[in-house]
């Protein structure tokens, strides 16, 4: 995962944290602060000379640093150094602290011990037929936040709705990412199972790696705000060092269930179980007012009291890209549009398909 030198702080006290970063000699302030107005939060970058200034306050509290690493089972970073001194001498001049937080990143999890997530070829799918009549000016609305998508052919256009002009693409020389068909895949689950819902896709992540960062995810979550969503799926997921939820995830979270208290999140539960240590946490998906999936039968799906249902997740059949795709030992290989995945990703979106299905028939 990426080190990323970025603070993420509540729009409302952005100033004085710039001012106060300007006064550590870490910031100089050339790059205004990205501000999202639904979130209320601003993106501070362009952070230098961390690695002199943590040394400093690494020998100024050597002792409590010590402690907290040890209690914590972990090394403080330079920026964890950095947050430490400004959250100390907030405390201290205000008696209180702003929030304030890294921009952690995300990623889509993927069983680590099969072949990088290569998929394998499937078999073709048969579009689905509406097995329940919806009125087509009041389908039951589902976002995504994922990948950009790669347009499958079978997709319908009145039913699966993208962003304009952003769409998975290949390299120079025509070969997709494994990851340009992620997307594709989690909404073809998710149509499967409610054909008759009107699913909308928003891209946070990379088609070419799959990762991304909390920020610009935590964006894409709080646009859903005004679209009248009733089922939200989050087919990716983050391990934090800490163990404490991304702040720009957690506040988008709150921004869309403030907005619509009925409102379904899912979220894939982690393919982190098949490790000898697995993480505790994998968020969103173990926050409060999420619902986490796992994978029956599978043992790189997470195993804790946070994880809520499972789904099926193992060498699902599912639509894909029908374009070269370059597989984890540089081969290339199409699949014709179809394809056999594996991982909690894909039993969260049939997880996600089937609320929107029963709320389409009247049973939520």
């Amino acid at each position: 995962m990426t080190v990323r030198t970025e603070l993420i702080v509540d729009s409302r006290y952005v100033d004085v944290v710039g001012n106060k970063l300007k006064n550590l000699g870490v910031w100089a302030g050339a790059t205004e602060p990205e501000t999202d107005d639904v979130l209320q939060l601003s993106l501070i970058t362009d952070l230098a000379g961390i690695a002199e200034f943590a040394t400093k306050i690494r020998a100024k509290y050597w002792q409590e640093i010590s402690a907290l690493e040890r209690r914590g089972g972990r090394q403080f970073t330079d920026l964890d150094v950095l947050l430490y001194e400004v959250r100390n001498q907030f405390a201290s001049e205000l008696g209180a602290v702003p929030a304030i937080g890294k921009n952690r990143d995300t990623l889509i999890g993927y069983p680590q011990h099969k072949g990088v997530g290569d998929p394998d070829f499937g078999d073709r799918i048969d579009p689905p037929g509406n097995t329940y009549e919806v009125a087509a000016e009041n389908p039951v609305r589902v976002g995504v936040v994922d990948t950009p998508m790669y347009w499958h052919p079978d997709f319908p256009k009145d039913r699966i709705e993208t962003e304009p002009d952003v769409e998975a693409a290949p390299d120079r020389k025509g070969i997709y990412s494994v990851w340009a068909g992620h997307a594709t895949f989690v909404a073809g689950r998710i149509w499967q199972a409610a054909p008759e819902a009107h699913i909308i896709v928003k891209a946070a992540l990379s088609d070419r790696t799959g990762d991304g960062t909390s920020w610009e995810t935590a964006r894409k979550i709080a646009a859903f705000r005004d679209e009248r969503i009733q089922v939200l799926n989050l087919s990716f997921g983050t391990v934090t060092a800490d163990g404490e939820p991304p702040m720009a995830l957690r506040r988008a979270i709150d921004v869309l269930t403030a907005a619509n208290e009925k409102l379904v999140i899912v979220a894939a539960a982690g393919n982190l179980g098949h490790r000898a240590r697995p993480p505790w946490q994998i968020w969103p998906a173990a926050m409060n007012g999420v619902l986490a999936v796992g994978a029956i039968g599978a043992d790189f799906s997470m195993k804790r009291d946070w994880v809520d249902t499972e789904a099926e997740g193992l060498r699902v059949n599912g639509y894909y890209l029908d374009k070269p795709v370059r597989l984890s030992d540089a081969s290339e290989q199409n699949f014709e549009g179809f394809a056999r995945w594996s991982g909690t990703s894909f039993a969260a979106a049939a997880v996600t398909g089937k609320i929107a299905h029963d709320l389409a028939c009247g049973k939520h």
